[in-house]
């Protein structure tokens, strides 16, 4: 531990002694330094010599970065899906409840390809953006042996949710000034969407629409996305309070 040169009180690496002011002649050099320099030398050879060459540690691209993450999340679901298959045919000689987890990995999997691998522009991308989670319900309904509840409940309020999805995007695609105006639209479709996820329960359920919960939930959060709209078109769009309010 270094000492003040005047002093004598021990001062560590700091540049001058914090008691009488003299000038430490060894911060920034010395043992210390040269300790963290090993260690910063020990440290890149332990992980250039764990991840391979120090060629191999280049900056990846962002559609190799995809690729790669494609990569390693397809081959832990194929795992995942192989496990669990097998210990469903060793336990029952058959596949029963194992089909549940295995079509919510490949809906998964369908969706990060969809996001990984595709580009945004192209008809396949949408289309499993799109068809995924209605075919995934469908699925489930054909694996409990009751494809109603999948087609009258389940399959509605996914498409309407989808919907409401896309016209949340197109409004935040076309804001010319995005702030507290984002949160207020996401706010506005989270209502939106708990409204029709009621009516369509209703109409499951009794076949005739009463309004509850989702009446509650959605005026709560267009009266907070009312202020926020209000906040970042007439506030937080300008700086001089006094000329806002007139005082």
């Amino acid at each position: 531990m270094p000492y003040c040169p005047d002093c004598g009180v021990e001062i560590g690496g700091v540049p001058s002694c914090p008691l009488c002011g003299a000038r430490n002649p060894r911060s920034g050099t010395g043992v210390e330094a040269g300790c963290e320099g090993s260690d910063k030398e020990a440290g890149e050879a332990g992980l250039g010599g764990f991840l391979g060459e120090a060629e191999m540690l280049e900056n990846f691209t962002l559609k190799e970065r995809k690729t790669i993450a494609w990569e390693v999340i397809s081959v832990a679901f194929a795992v995942a899906i192989i496990a669990l298959s097998s210990i469903n045919l060793l336990t029952e000689q058959r596949l029963s409840w194992a089909l549940f987890p295995v079509s919510a990995l490949v809906f998964l999997w369908m969706i990060a390809t969809a996001v990984l691998v595709l580009n945004s522009k192209s008809p396949l991308y949408w289309s499993l953006a799109v068809l995924d989670l209605p075919v995934f319900l469908i699925v489930l309904g054909i694996l409990t042996g009751d494809t109603s509840w999948a087609w009258r409940l389940a399959l509605p309020i996914a498409i309407f949710a989808e919907l409401v999805i896309a016209a949340l995007l197109l409004q935040i695609r076309n804001a010319k000034r995005k702030g507290l105006n984002i949160l207020a639209y996401i706010l506005l479709g989270v209502a939106v969407d708990c409204l029709g996820i009621e009516i369509f329960i209703d109409l499951f359920v009794t076949g005739a629409i009463r309004l509850s919960w989702s009446a509650i939930t959605a005026l709560a959060l267009v009266s907070i996305a009312g202020f926020l709209i209000y906040f970042h078109f007439r506030v937080a769009k300008t700086t001089n309070l006094r000329r806002l309010f007139k005082l």
